[in-house]
């Protein structure tokens, strides 16, 4: 195997720059969601849940985020596990740790899964709980910052060939090749 690429978005981008990105992405995605529903929704009466059930649910959508790419590797044959810590005393970390490399199909599907597990169902929320729509767009725009890092690694692993490896170090997204 001869390594095609080797991918660290944080080192490529920069943590800061990356940061900034990614925020920039969540406020304009909330700017951009939130005046028009509240248009379309001016007549409905907005119900306000409480600041538990807000703060949970902004902590654990990072963690919701980080499960939704463990669901597609639950129908391949690969063995994973989760290695929980702690940040700051309070905000749980989930990390994934893949045993073995995968194909470039699955790496796909495994980047576009909280996208596609987490944003459309917060989608439908939307159409579905108009009484409920400032929190559920925020979680949406949330959702969408955090996946920032995921779509540019996705678009490296568009790009490679077709019948490349991918395999997830500690860092870094390496995409192998076979050797001819």
């Amino acid at each position: 195997m001869t390594c095609w690429k080797s991918i660290n978005v944080m080192k490529e981008i920069g943590y800061n720059r990356l940061v900034i990105l990614s925020t920039l992405l969540g406020i304009t995605t909330l700017l951009f969601m939130y005046v028009p529903f509240s248009i379309i929704y001016q007549g409905v009466t907005i119900k306000t849940p409480s600041i538990y059930m807000v703060l949970s649910s902004l902590i654990l959508l990072p963690l919701l985020h980080k499960m939704a790419h463990a669901i597609p590797l639950l129908f391949t044959d690969r063995e994973f596990q989760f290695r929980w810590s702690f940040k700051y005393k309070y905000f749980p970390i989930l990390k994934i740790k893949i045993k073995s490399s995968l194909s470039k199909k699955t790496s796909i599907i495994t980047m576009l899964a909280p996208t596609l597990l987490i944003t459309m169902p917060l989608m439908v929320a939307l159409i579905g709980f108009p009484m409920y729509f400032p929190i559920i767009i925020l979680c949406l725009s949330i959702n969408i910052g955090i996946s920032l890092p995921d779509w540019i690694a996705l678009a490296y692993f568009v790009r490679a060939p077709k019948n490349s490896i991918i395999e997830k170090s500690k860092e870094n997204y390496d995409i192998l090749i076979k050797s001819p």
